[in-house]
């Protein structure tokens, strides 16, 4: 299975970046083509007490509501970190030593201070850059070890983080892409926010014909 986040991580980390790329994108493409692959299990950020972000970016989809866009509800809101493992392929007892893992690294890293900036955009999603990337990838590194201490075999993510909270994904490919970048551009003048994350949160993700389901499995304070 493709990892959800992959089409933005091609994309260099800043909003100004992501939003210059936008502006080069001569077709939207359809992020739901790909074929549906198992259920995976993924370290996540979510956001679902965020009120800040989530009035931003109800103000943003509004901005590109669009048919060809599938919008994500905001308890859906999330910032991808990496993959653990297949469904199929993780034994109970192993994912428990990955948690317990978690509980004890994430014990000497403090809570983050993420801004959640403006739009940008790539053919198939719309969504916001998070910076700074350093702490975030910090986090991700962290996770990444002590899944991989536990789970040698872990199908971790093959792409650079640059952190992102996708907002869309386009649901059809031969799209001209004028239309959205210039909404995009027009709200991406909105001011950011910034936040505290004082949690990582372990989910199981499911991929479905034009959405992803997830459960939290495991929420890990940071708490250094």
């Amino acid at each position: 299975m493709t990892d959800e986040s992959t089409q933005f991580d091609d994309v260099a980390g800043r909003s100004a970046d992501k939003l210059d790329h936008f502006r080069k994108t001569r077709w939207l493409h359809n992020h739901w083509s790909r074929p549906i692959g198992p259920r995976a299990y993924y370290w996540y950020l979510t956001f679902e007490n965020s009120e800040e972000l989530h009035s931003l970016a109800r103000h943003c989809q509004e901005a590109i509501s669009f048919p060809y866009y599938d919008q994500i509800a905001m308890d859906d809101l999330h910032l991808t970190l990496d993959r653990v493992a297949f469904e199929g392929e993780i034994e109970s007892d192993r994912l428990d030593a990955i948690e317990a893992a978690a509980v004890s690294a994430c014990r000497s890293i403090p809570p983050l201070r993420i801004t959640i900036d403006s739009l940008g955009g790539t053919p198939g999603a719309v969504g916001f850059a998070a910076s700074p990337a350093q702490p975030i990838r910090h986090l991700r590194d962290a996770l990444r070890t002590v899944t991989t201490s536990v789970h040698p075999l872990a199908p971790t993510r093959d792409s650079e983080l640059h952190p992102h909270v996708a907002i869309a994904y386009c649901n059809s490919d031969g799209i001209s892409a004028t239309e959205a970048i210039a909404a995009v551009e027009k709200a991406g003048s909105e001011s950011c926010v910034d936040l505290t994350i004082e949690e990582c949160t372990l989910v199981l993700l499911e991929r479905r014909s034009r959405s992803y389901s997830r459960r939290a499995v495991s929420r890990i304070p940071l708490s250094g």
